[in-house]
């Protein structure tokens, strides 16, 4: 049966939690299991006691099945006693619960009369008013108040039923402790279980586990959306995702978590080191685009000035020639003049080249940033990279460039649409399924060894 969930005016929720019905199932499932173990026990024994074994194996075999049988006893014990304890806590737990609610009914019972005669009186205090009169209700001696005997019996209903429940309360703490200990000596025997018997038995009492993957779940969502803005964050929003990722894994296999929950996270990982392998690509991209770009401006001053130094030198012939020829030091003085020039023209060229690589990168708009996810500084490498491709339109390595970027850039954009749509939907799944979204992650759970 379901427990109540209005504990008002004693509770914001309900004190003494649990399913006396569910526990009495467990104890049925453990008395199976004992009476099955018992069973087996005593099998191995009377094989390990049989006569009609020869041979080498014999003593052996008879040893390893006395030593399962053992082993098999000490574990109907332990289902045994842990049984009896589970029954009588389920027996105290329906008491409890029992006197819960009846402090909870009369309590509300009595809210309700009180509630009544408070709105009476604002009535009645409202009327006064509007008719002028002093609304101060009926006096006794002394000029004191009485209060309305209905009034006062509710009260001290209410009072009543606040201590009964504060007392199943601390009835309840006090005998789940003490059944809790109970439980704990009688596993607490000569039996040993493996490290990963301990481990699921760590996470299935680690309550705190849940709450905190669930918190870290939406840190990592909230630093995904901040790593729109400030890039650094978005190593943030992976570091968490994979602590959640590494949580969720741990619940799974040890049957206390979804698998759903572990093949969510790992898209949201993929989706994440898609967009990150995308943003270095585009990087790599923006950088040789700028050092293709150097080297092409680095050329083109260099014929630029190489054109302007032949035509001077040309000039010069022409003169030289219309004075009847050149003597030796003129001649000298010619070649002195050309290697300067061809000096001046390595140096425009590393100037031209330097200017571009030196350059700062384009300003971006809102536009550019929203296309970059609102990372400005990818954005501008966006834009840089098609700068260089409309400034030196016929050079092949700039235009694929930046058809790589752009296809990096839909890759960026398609991993961030699925990774926030897989996480929006995983959050959302409840409340647009009704609870069914929950239920089907539900049965998506089993221990590693139960697939």
């Amino acid at each position: 049966m379901a427990r109540p969930t209005d504990w008002h005016p004693l509770r914001e929720s309900d004190p003494v939690p649990g399913d006396p019905e569910g526990v009495r199932g467990q104890v049925k499932h453990m008395k199976k299991i004992a009476e099955y173990l018992r069973t087996q026990a005593a099998a191995l024994t009377a094989m390990a006691n049989a006569d009609n074994l020869k041979g080498k194996y014999a003593d052996k075999l008879g040893e390893e099945a006395r030593g399962l049988g053992r082993k098999l006893d000490e574990a109907e014990d332990r289902y045994r006693e842990v049984k009896g304890h589970l029954s009588g806590w389920a027996d105290e737990l329906e008491d409890f619960q029992r006197a819960a609610d009846k402090a909870r009914g009369d309590a509300q019972d009595a809210q309700r009369v009180i509630d009544s005669h408070a709105a009476k009186a604002e009535d009645r205090a409202a009327a006064e008013k509007k008719d002028g009169k002093d609304a101060k209700g009926g006096k006794g001696p002394a000029g004191s108040v009485e209060k309305n005997p209905e009034l006062k019996r509710a009260e001290e209903d209410l009072e009543d039923a606040r201590k009964r429940l504060n007392k199943a309360e601390g009835d309840y703490a006090e005998r789940s402790r003490h059944y809790a200990g109970k439980i704990r000596s009688s596993i607490d025997d000569g039996m040993k279980d493996s490290w990963w018997t301990d481990f699921k038995g760590w996470v299935a009492d680690a309550d705190w586990l849940k709450d905190w993957t669930e918190r870290l779940s939406w840190l990592a969502t909230i630093a995904g959306v901040v790593a729109m803005f400030i890039p650094v964050v978005g190593w943030i929003a992976l570091g968490l995702t994979i602590a959640v990722t590494l949580s969720h894994l741990a619940m799974a296999t040890t049957g206390n978590g979804s698998w759903f929950d572990v093949v969510m996270d790992i898209g949201a990982l993929k989706m994440a080191r898609n967009g990150l392998k995308a943003a270095k690509a585009i990087k790599a991209l923006q950088q040789s685009s700028r050092k293709t770009a150097a080297g092409l401006a680095d050329g083109s001053a260099r014929t630029t000035a190489s054109a302007a130094n032949a035509g001077a030198r040309q000039t010069a012939a022409r003169e030289a020639r219309r004075r009847g020829g050149t003597s030796s030091a003129k001649r000298s003085a010619a070649r002195a003049r050309k290697l300067r020039m061809e000096n001046e023209n390595r140096k425009a060229g590393k100037r031209a080249g330097q200017e571009v690589r030196d350059a700062e990168l384009p300003e971006v708009t809102a536009r550019d940033r929203a296309s970059a996810l609102g990372d400005a500084e990818l954005g501008k490498q966006l834009k840089d990279i098609r700068k260089w491709r409309d400034t030196y339109p016929g050079n092949a390595t700039l235009v694929e460039n930046a058809t790589q970027a752009g296809r990096h850039q839909r890759v960026l954009l398609g991993s961030w649409g699925v990774s926030t749509l897989l996480d929006a939907g995983d959050k959302a799944g409840d409340l647009i399924s009704g609870g069914e979204y929950g239920r089907m992650k539900g049965r998506m759970e089993a221990p590693v060894g139960q697939w």
